[in-house]
This record gives structure tokens, C-alpha cells and sequence, in this order.
């Protein structure tokens, strides 16, 4: 069996480190997970809370990165944002929100675990989804339906979705396709990607 379907080293919805002391080296470098960032793993689409609600058949590919933003006291804000890596290989590290110039600029672009809850420090490591089924937050003015592909906005909606019809640099910049319409702040979409 492939190793990315094999045991991932954390559940979706929290984070590698959850509360333990994120070590550093001398220099100040994080240490803590340094095996693990980078890493690829194929999820079931289904909710990991409660009874697994189970969403579709398909798969979710997400890559284990350090977050190096500052923290956030509830990662409920920023859970299902788009965050653009801070290099293009490996998939490492991110802390800036995406931008559709960054995805028609064709930087690697993924979707912070929808599930996150609790805080989320800087240095600790969470999934961030690169490719399939996954909910995404939308712009708040943007009304998306089903079946409707979707971009990442730019400045004020920075790391929520649009329809690509509302976009500034259309083009290259689609993120996905929604799934359903949307259902309050979140959008349900099939990510696209050829990270995968």
C-alpha cells in the first residue's frame, strides 16, 4: 500500500503539537514535527468529530505545513481560508491569506482544515487541503451556486471564494467548482489541483 494512504500522523480538526511546547534550536528554528511537514495524506471525506459524518466518496489530499503566522486565539476565524505556501517546494510553511494574483501566478495554493478548532500557534502544524472535496470560506458579498466555479478573491477577500465572474484576473486563477450553494460563510467545492 501507498504511504499516503497510510496512517496520517494527526487527525483533521487539530493540530500535530496540540498544547505541547513548540521546541526550537538555537537559532530559533522550530524543531518539533520537522519529519512530518511536507508529508502528503489522502482523508476519507468525512467530519472527524462526532459520528464521521460521511460527505462523498472521494478523496482528500491534504500536506502537513508549519503555520508561521502570528497566533490565532480561535482558529474557528481562519479554518477554511486560503493560504498560499510561502515556497513552491516542498510544501512546507505558509502564514500569508491567497490571492487570485497568486493563483494565476500559479503559486501553490491549499485550504486550511475546515475542522480546525481551538488556538492555532505560530510554529505549531496543521493539514492544509490541496486537492478534492472541502468547505472553503466565501466572500461576504459573493453569492455562489451550485455547479459554479469558483476563484480565490483578491484584497478584501483575500482567502474566501468567489464566483469567477466577480474576479480580476479570471484566467488561470479558478480554485474549484462548488459542490452546493452556499450554506452561511462556508462553500462546499471540489478543489482543483495539479499539486497532486
Amino acid at each position: 500500500m501507498s504511504s499516503i494512504f497510510s496512517d496520517p500522523f494527526f487527525r483533521r480538526g487539530s493540530t500535530l503539537l496540540g498544547g505541547e511546547e513548540i521546541e526550537k534550536d538555537a537559532a530559533g528554528n522550530p524543531v518539533a514535527g520537522n519529519e512530518v511537514v511536507g508529508q502528503v495524506k489522502a482523508f476519507q471525506d468525512v467530519n472527524p468529530a462526532g459520528a464521521g459524518e460521511r460527505y462523498s466518496n472521494r478523496l482528500v489530499y491534504c500536506v502537513a505545513a508549519r503555520y508561521t503566522g502570528s497566533t490565532v486565539a480561535s482558529a474557528a476565524t481562519v479554518a477554511g481560508k486560503a493560504y498560499v505556501f510561502a515556497n513552491a517546494t516542498p510544501l512546507t510553511t505558509f502564514s500569508a491569506l491567497a490571492t487570485n494574483t497568486n493563483v494565476a501566478a500559479g503559486k501553490a495554493v491549499g485550504i486550511l482544515d475546515e475542522y480546525l478548532k481551538g488556538e492555532l500557534r505560530e510554529n505549531d502544524i496543521v493539514w492544509l487541503v490541496l486537492k478534492g472535496p472541502t468547505s472553503i470560506q466565501k466572500g461576504s458579498s459573493a453569492s455562489v451556486g451550485a455547479n459554479t466555479g469558483v476563484e480565490i478573491g483578491a484584497s478584501g477577500t483575500a482567502g474566501q471564494a468567489i464566483p469567477v465572474n466577480q474576479g480580476v484576473n479570471i484566467g488561470n486563477s479558478i480554485a474549484g467548482v462548488a459542490v452546493t450553494g452556499a450554506q452561511g460563510d462556508l462553500l462546499r467545492i471540489n478543489k482543483t489541483s495539479d499539486l497532486i
